[in-house]
């Protein structure tokens, strides 16, 4: 009979999962709005996919019945970690989008050495990479930078709660 609560065999699984849902869903969205709306991401966008990919294989790797409990709770404080830094680097891109600071040279952020080559890319036609300090599109005033603030900040929180849950990870 259910009495409502989660074991503790049910509860890290079903933390990796959510996380592993979360992550995908992120790199869904993201690969959704490249592909189906055009919307080009700059290289910060990019990079700030990496720590979604490596979370959702972590995660979905971890969901594996017989994997163990220590090592489920580490790879949730690795996601912390992962989300930490991934909340820092879209809070930068985001500052960058509304002009609160520069951006980086890489992004077109400063001149640079200009060859022949690259005049004759520029003019042979339109680039689908934006420089980082444009949005590619705004929902409510907030760009998707600043979504993915908002998204990794609760990531963040959630597997910080979910990994300091100790008695939860270890079975019974």
């Amino acid at each position: 009979r259910y009495n409502g609560r989660m074991t503790n065999e049910q509860f890290p699984r079903l933390v990796l999962a959510g996380i592993a849902l979360v992550s995908g869903g992120a790199l869904a969205v993201a690969l959704i709005a490249q592909y189906g709306f055009d919307l080009w991401p700059c290289l910060l966008c990019y990079k700030q996919r990496i720590p979604y990919l490596i979370a959702f294989v972590a995660a979905a790797l971890a969901t594996v019945p017989r994997f163990d409990p220590t090592a489920r709770r580490h790879i949730v404080f690795l996601c912390v970690l992962l989300f930490a830094a991934n909340t820092a680097l879209a809070a930068f891109h985001a500052g960058v989008e509304y002009k609160w600071w520069p951006g980086l040279d890489a992004c077109g952020g400063a001149l640079r050495d200009i060859s022949v080559n690259d005049l004759a890319a520029a003019l042979s036609g339109p680039s689908k990479t934006p420089g980082c300090d444009e949005a590619a599109i705004r929902v409510f005033g907030i760009s998707m930078a600043g979504g993915n603030v908002i998204l990794c900040g609760l990531l963040t929180a959630f597997c910080l709660w979910a990994a300091l849950q100790k008695p939860r990870w270890t079975t019974p």
